[in-house]
This record gives structure tokens, C-alpha cells and sequence, in this order.
């Protein structure tokens, strides 16, 4: 009766996590959340599907195609709110990622309860997901990685109750989720090589193995095949991307050691005296990784060799091959299919959490030594872990509260160019180093500009004879050769412009 009381409660504090989530996103996006260019991109395939084109980029005026550059299943899951409550898109997108926000937490501290056993574990890492302004910011953005992180943590889930239960429907259920992620974000095949893997190290027969994998396969496969065969079919590519040879940059190296630091050392000043110690950061990465992957060879190898002796404990095991897959899967994609993409927070968002989902696992594993002297450090590195992510959201929350973020902020609201774009015929072409935006801000879709000197030549002619316009903003996101926009502005007339946005038309 009285475990049956602590797991009662232990939902509670469940609920009241996901509640505080919730909460904590709504009050950290009052004018709504961030907006980068792929955010707009989601939001206008959103409003695509709502208005019956389909998965299309009405966003440019060069013709409604289809997409394929991204998965479908986040611009879908926000035109449904839109679609029930009669609202855009874009405060679709900012409901379903509170609610999301909210699940990952109780998400996590079910997790951690699992791994550990340990209730107390369990609200640590719910609590320690809560304070991280990193994972608050990322999901203050209209972007799928939230979604995403939900279906990779199901998939933890669901894998380990089959393992529990030997029972085969959690593991084509394991298998959907899977190809649900893939819908998310094409990264979701590094979950479909982490299950195939730990599938044949916890397995204890190769008959059991074959079969575990047939039925997992099952599930997963469906859905990644029938995007991939539509991708196929509409672009002659599977995910628009082609393969080519371009090693991974040190510089995009040294990004993604910066960016992963500052979510290890989230108290910025000490990140900045740490910066000074040469190769300090480079060094504790490294460490990190080897340390993580001899950890994951001896779990593994001592499953494998010895399938009769205890399981280990799957989850942690599971996450563990999970970060080393993940990292895999991206440094093979720089490498050959898209060398362009930064190692920043939002791309290595779903590593953090894994490294705080393995938090607990380290503590109870150092708690179960019964010595007092490390029982007693290990909670005071507890709360200092707490207290000082805390202090840290603290800050994020109110600069947070400040404006949204990116192509959200009061700059892009309030822009005079992008009433002036407004006003312009909507059959007018329009171009532009910022198309996302500009279809937004002022709802009139715009071709990108060309590659070659010869087409700028041709478009200034064109706006010269008042047939078409140009919106600069030099600040946008979409890349541009410096040369090119002096040719393309050459005897053109300003029609509005900012302090840094400026709208050219012809020559009156």
C-alpha cells in the first residue's frame, strides 16, 4: 500500500512538472515564439496544407513545389490546432509547443525513474530539463526539434518496456515511433541504427535477434519508406540533398565544442574564463566522448559475450549508444550530404538530452557505493548543478520575455519596408535576399535572387521598367555576393526604407 502511495504521488509530481513546463513557456513567449527561416518554412507548408496545395513552398513566387528538403509531420501537427480552433499556423505552432515543452519534462522525469528507480532521481532530471535556458530556448522557436526529442523519448520508453515484457507489440510500437521521428527530422534514422544495434547486444540468441529486428523493422519502415518512395517520385531524390564529398571544417568543429560547453558550463562568466585556458574545451569534449564510448564497448561487449549473466540496464545503455549513433549520423551527413549545416544549439540539441538523461544513472550508480563521504558529495554536486542552471534560466527567461526572438522580434513587426512590400500588387514579382520573411511579414511570395551577373543585369532592367521590386535586408540569412547587389540597385529609386531595410522600385 504505501509503494502503490509514492507512485500515486510520483504522478502527481508528474503532472505538476508538465504543468510548470507549460506554464513556463507560455509566460516565456508573450508575443509568440522565435522565428528563424526554416520556422517560416514550417509555418507556410502549414498553411499550404490547410489551403489544399499540399506540402508546397508557397512561400516563393517561382512556383508551389513540393517540398522534400524537410520532413512533413511538424507542419501537419500545427495545422491541426489551426485547423480545430480557426487560428494561423503560427499560434498552432506556439500551442503545441507549450504542450510539448510540458510532456518532454514529465517525459524526462519518467525516464529517470526508470533508468534508477529512484523517484527522487526521476524529479531531478525533470526539474534539471526545466532550468536549462538552452532547452527553454530552443523550444521558444517555432522548429521541429521539440516534437522530435518527444518521439525519441517515447522510443527509450516503449524499447525498454519490450525488453521488460518480451512482448512483440511494444516493439513494432517502438518501430513506428521511429519512423514517426524520421517524419520529424531526417536525423531520426541515427534512432533506427541505435535500435538496430541495441536489438542485437541485448538479444541472446541470433534467432531472437533476427526476429526482434523483422518485427521492429516492421513498424519503422512503412512510413520512412512511403516518404522516401513520394520524395522519389516528385524530385527524383529522397531527401533532396546529393551526395558529394566535403569533410567537416575545423571550424564547424571548434562551433559545435563551443555550443556544447556553454550547455555543460551554462553560467557564462565561467564559460569565458574557461575559453581562456587553451585547448581546456577541446579536452573535455574529447574526454566526454572517450569516456562514453568505453563505457558503451564494455556494457555492450560484457551483453553481447555473455547474454545468460544479468541485463544491463537498458535505458542508459540504449542512450549512451544513441549519443555516439547521433554524432555519427552527423558527421557523416557534413561530410557527404550537407556540409553547410552549423554545429550549433538547435542541431545538437537532442545530444544535451541525452547527457542530462544519463545524469541520474551516474548519481545512483556513485549513491549505491553506501559512502557516506560520496553520498554527501554527490548531493551537494546536485544542487550546485540545480542551483546554478537555475540562476541561468533565470536570465534566459527574462530576455525571453523581452521580444521573440529572430524574425519574431519588434524589427520584423514593426518594418516599414515590409509595409511598403505590403502595398505592392500582389501579382508584382518581388525579389529578395530573404524570402521566409518577407512571405510572412508582408504575405507576398518572391523569388531568390539568381547566381549569375547576367540575371541581376536582366532583374534590374525589369524593376527599372517598374515591372517587379527588391527588397534588401542586410542582415537576412539567405547568402548573397557582395558584388551583385550593387549591380542590381545601379539607377533604381528607393521606395521605403529603415535604418538597414531598404525597398527598390523603378525610376519614377
Amino acid at each position: 500500500m504505501q509503494k502503490k502511495k509514492r507512485f500515486y504521488a510520483f504522478i502527481l509530481v508528474l503532472g505538476l512538472l508538465a504543468g510548470l513546463g507549460a506554464w513556463l513557456l507560455k509566460i516565456s513567449t508573450p508575443f509568440g515564439l522565435g522565428l528563424t527561416d526554416d520556422a517560416i518554412s514550417y509555418i507556410a507548408a502549414a498553411r499550404a496544407l490547410l489551403a489544399g496545395k499540399g506540402f508546397t513552398r508557397i512561400w516563393l513566387a517561382s512556383g508551389q513545389k513540393p517540398i522534400t528538403h524537410w520532413p512533413p509531420l511538424f507542419s501537419a501537427l500545427i495545422a491541426f490546432p489551426s485547423f480545430i480552433l480557426n487560428i494561423d499556423p503560427y499560434r498552432g505552432a506556439r500551442i503545441v509547443n507549450i504542450l510539448i515543452y510540458g510532456l518532454n519534462t514529465a517525459l524526462l522525469a519518467w525516464l529517470g525513474w526508470r533508468m534508477t528507480r529512484s523517484y527522487l532521481a526521476g524529479i531531478f532530471l525533470g526539474l534539471l530539463s526545466l532550468s536549462n535556458g538552452i532547452l527553454l530556448r530552443m523550444n521558444a522557436y517555432a522548429l521541429s526539434e521539440p516534437l522530435y526529442i518527444t518521439f525519441t523519448l517515447f522510443v527509450f520508453l516503449t524499447f525498454a518496456r519490450y525488453l521488460e515484457r518480451e512482448k512483440k507489440g511494444w516493439l513494432v510500437l517502438a518501430g513506428f515511433l521511429t519512423g514517426l521521428a524520421y517524419l520529424t527530422r531526417y536525423v531520426g534514422l541515427s534512432i533506427l541504427a541505435t535500435l538496430l544495434v541495441a536489438i542485437i547486444i541485448l538479444r541472446p540468441t541470433w534467432k531472437k535477434r533476427f526476429v526482434a529486428l523483422s518485427i521492429y523493422l516492421l513498424g519503422a519502415l512503412p512510413p520512412i519508406l512511403l516518404w522516401m518512395g513520394r520524395n522519389k517520385l516528385l524530385s527524383g531524390k529522397t531527401t533532396n540533398r546529393v551526395m558529394a564529398w566535403h569533410p567537416v571544417t575545423a571550424q564547424n568543429i571548434l562551433r559545435g565544442i563551443n555550443a556544447t560547453t556553454q550547455f555543460l558550463i551554462p553560467v557564462e562568466g565561467w564559460w569565458d574564463r574557461l575559453q581562456e585556458v587553451p585547448y581546456f574545451f577541446t579536452s573535455l569534449i574529447l574526454l566526454i566522448i572517450a569516456g562514453l564510448f568505453f563505457w558503451v564497448m564494455k556494457k555492450s561487449l560484457r551483453a553481447f559475450l555473455k547474454p545468460d549473466s544479468e541485463r544491463p540496464e537498458a535505458i542508459s545503455l540504449i542512450v549512451g549508444i544513441y549519443i555516439l549513433g547521433y554524432l555519427g549520423s552527423l558527421l557523416f551527413s557534413l561530410s557527404f550530404f550537407d556540409g553547410s549545416t552549423p554545429l550549433n544549439h538547435r542541431i545538437l540539441t537532442p545530444l544535451y538530452l541525452s547527457l542530462l538523461i544519463l545524469l541520474p544513472s551516474i548519481g545512483m550508480w556513485v549513491w549505491r557505493k553506501e559512502n557516506m563521504y560520496a553520498r554527501i558529495a554527490l548531493l551537494i554536486a546536485a544542487i550546485f548543478i540545480l542551483l546554478t542552471s537555475t540562476i541561468t534560466q533565470v536570465k534566459t527567461l527574462r530576455v525571453l520575455r523581452e521580444d521573440a526572438q529572430r524574425f519574431a522580434s519588434w524589427r520584423w513587426r514593426e518594418n516599414a519596408v515590409m509595409d511598403a512590400i505590403s502595398e505592392l500588387p500582389k501579382e508584382m514579382p518581388l525579389y529578395t535576399n530573404q524570402p521566409p520573411a518577407v512571405y510572412f511579414w508582408a504575405d507576398h511570395p518572391a523569388f531568390i535572387l539568381p547566381g549569375s551577373d547576367e540575371e541581376i543585369l536582366q532583374i534590374n532592367a525589369e524593376i527599372a521598367k517598374r515591372n517587379a521590386a527588391f527588397a534588401f535586408f542586410p542582415h537576412g540569412l539567405f547568402e548573397y555576393e557582395e558584388g551583385q547587389i550593387p549591380l542590381l540597385i545601379e539607377g533604381l529609386s528607393i521606395i521605403e526604407n529603415t535604418d538597414l531595410d531598404t525597398l527598390y522600385g523603378g525610376q519614377p
